[in-house]
């Protein structure tokens, strides 16, 4: 356990260096220097995982999964290793838009371990060892307590990868209808983190990989909620649900459910 609370120190360090960093080089790092699709790239996720990755390979002799990078040889097993997405919600820093974040993730084999979520416009830190607590700014935080979907706030999204399709989009209406409300907040990270702190109650979402949701999804389970993922076949894809624990995940053999019970 020590090991793995320095692993977690060591992480909101570079975290927090990393956003330092961003806020002083902010005008470069919106450069946008690919536009695919439904996509982008600024020049602020390649100098963030350049910071990232050399940081952790100094620090630790841990595996560095990072989006912006080629993968690492993982072997297979079940050893430690870091995921790293340098900045998630990358159109939302481009255009001032503020939430955008700094994720990095301890996982061991497929296993969540620890999280750190650094929100670069807000100075707010999420921080989680899954067996230990989740904190906000050093505050312990819980999830919530609410149980039943019409009560609830479900963050979700559209990441690139999704399928656009009209009864694509009409089974994702038919799959948010049960809720209160539903928020998009273009970071699946920070919708993992508000779930994380009881801000939000329950968070899905299909076609995300797996640098987008590595840190949250340790911050869900280290907060006393309830996740479940899956690959779906695609090179780091997943399909990610995420809740309080009160808001029950559907039986995946349902099909075209897409509402938590």
């Amino acid at each position: 356990m020590d090991d793995l609370l320095e692993y977690l120190d060591l992480a909101a360090d570079v975290a927090q260096g990393a956003a330092g960093h961003l806020l002083a080089e902010r005008v470069r790092g919106r450069k946008v220097c690919l536009s695919p699709d439904k996509d982008i790239k600024i020049e602020a996720d390649y100098m963030l995982d350049r910071l990232i990755r050399g940081q952790l390979r100094q620090r630790s002799a841990l595996p560095v999964l990072s989006e912006e990078s080629e993968p690492p040889d993982l072997d297979g097993g079940d050893g430690y290793w870091w995921i790293v997405d340098p900045l998630d919600g990358s159109l939302n820093f481009s255009r001032d838009i503020p939430f955008s974040c700094i994720s990095i993730a301890l996982w061991q084999g497929m296993t969540p371990v620890l999280g750190v979520i650094h929100d670069v416009a807000h100075a707010e830190r999420f921080t989680g060892l899954v067996g230990s607590g989740a904190w906000l700014n050093g505050t312990r935080v819980r999830v919530s307590d609410v149980r039943e979907p019409r009560d609830a706030i479900l963050c979700t999204g559209f990441p690139a990868k999704a399928d656009y399709a009209t009864e694509a989009l009409l089974a994702f209406v038919a799959g948010v209808q049960a809720y209160k409300k539903v928020r998009l907040l273009g970071s699946a990270a920070l919708s993992l983190a508000y779930v994380a702190c009881g801000r939000a109650d329950a968070y899905r979402e299909h076609h995300i990989s797996l640098w987008d949701v590595g840190a949250g999804l340790a911050l869900v389970s280290a907060a006393g909620g309830a996740t479940r993922f899956s690959l779906t076949g695609a090179a780091w894809t997943m399909t990610v649900e995420a809740s309080n624990g009160y808001l029950v995940f559907p039986d995946p053999a349902e099909e075209r459910r897409e509402t938590f019970r």
